[in-house]
């Protein structure tokens, strides 16, 4: 009998939450029952951007906010079951809506709102949540999480493969060819995160559809190169990023003399688009430089500038996770019911060469229903 758990994600672009329900299986198969995306109420996504840009807000704005988004997780979690006959649901793994995450500095912090305990209560399941702490309490970065899944997922070819994820921030997992040397795995730059603020300031609407607008104009190239003289480009991994870095208040500091910030928004939309792709490629050719295969997921997976700008530069075969059997949509969401059964099952599911940490550890904290 197939062993189900749930996932929950909730990204860096704030636009909603991606749940599935999945089995997975010895052979390193997956298997995705249903999935489901719940839209953030445009009044809750107001006030989630407000904790991020002042997360020393009241605590009484705070708790709201975490109450309101278990309410939002279980809300999520019992349309993606509804329809389920078969057997049960043993855990949800949450990983909740990154507020802060600052794992260099002094102690260590990580932030992630939304409360496991309205999720379990109102679903009566098992919740795993904050992945993160575990790791960074061992020296770790808490981040990227996904890799350890990746390899589990994908790691099936007789090469080296990149992994690239384009959320809000972009990260990649190298699987090498040879199983025996170490997985790495760290955030390149920005994913959608720039593109999804230049656009709804400029034209207001959540997110470049396929990249349309970025793919209707021709890039600055000066102001791309400006851009990839970030230092955060030159780091080494482990490394790891959330939205308080690469943000709209980045993008104006760094926007040149130049560029006309009023009259060549689609312009600055391209660049941006380019930027992602460009500063992915540049952390693959810096740090994991024998991989012969990119394979996409997430959302910026549907992005064509993007992905278009990623084929051009590299050279290499870029498809999706699709072929792997698992939506691009899909991929994180599954990586946190994966985690969920691993902390379930009391199997370790860090990877020390991806995030720094000492040793492999427990990754969750788990939260039963009363």
């Amino acid at each position: 009998m197939d062993t189900l758990f749930a996932g929950l994600m909730s990204g860096t672009s704030l636009d909603g939450v991606d749940a599935v329900l999945a089995s997975f299986d010895p052979d390193q198969r997956v298997r995705v029952i249903n999935s489901e995306f719940l839209p953030y109420p445009k009044t809750f996504r107001e006030k989630l951007l407000d904790l991020i840009n002042n997360p020393h807000a009241d605590q009484a704005f705070i708790r709201e906010i975490d109450v309101e988004l278990g309410e939002l997780y279980a809300q999520a979690s019992l349309t993606l079951t509804a329809e389920h006959q078969g057997p049960p649901v043993q855990a949800i793994g949450c990983h909740g809506q990154t507020i802060l995450h600052q794992p260099d500095a002094d102690p260590p912090f990580t932030w992630q709102a939304g409360d496991p305990k309205t999720l379990a209560q109102m679903t009566g399941m098992t919740v795993v949540s904050d992945f993160r702490s575990a790791d960074m309490n061992h020296g770790g970065q808490g981040a990227p999480l996904a890799p350890a899944f990746h390899q589990y997922a994908f790691s099936k070819e007789k090469e080296a493969i990149a992994v690239v994820n384009i959320g809000g921030i972009a990260n990649v997992t190298y699987l090498p060819a040879d199983r025996s040397e170490p997985v790495i795995g760290f955030d390149t730059g920005p994913g959608n995160t720039l593109s999804n603020r230049w656009v709804q300031m400029c034209k207001g609407v959540s997110y470049d559809k396929n990249g349309g607008w970025a793919s209707s104009a021709i890039l600055n190239e000066s102001l791309l190169a400006s851009f990839l003289q970030d230092k955060y480009f030159s780091e080494p991994p482990p490394k790891s990023l959330d939205t308080r870095y690469f943000n709209v208040d980045w993008l104006e500091r760094n926007l040149d003399a130049t560029t006309n910030r009023d009259q060549d928004t689609v312009v600055i939309q391209s660049t941006i688009a380019a930027f992602t792709a460009d500063s992915i490629w540049l952390g693959i050719k810096k740090w994991i430089p024998d991989v012969r295969r990119i394979v996409l997921c997430g959302g910026g997976a549907h992005n064509l500038a993007i992905v278009g700008r990623l084929k051009q530069i590299t050279g290499l075969e870029v498809s999706t996770s699709q072929e792997y059997g698992v939506s691009p949509d899909d991929v994180e969401a599954c990586a946190f019911a994966w985690l969920a059964k691993q902390r379930i099952n009391g199997f370790p599911a860090n990877l020390p060469s991806v995030t720094g940490a000492s040793h492999k550890v427990l990754l969750g904290s788990i939260t039963n229903p009363d």
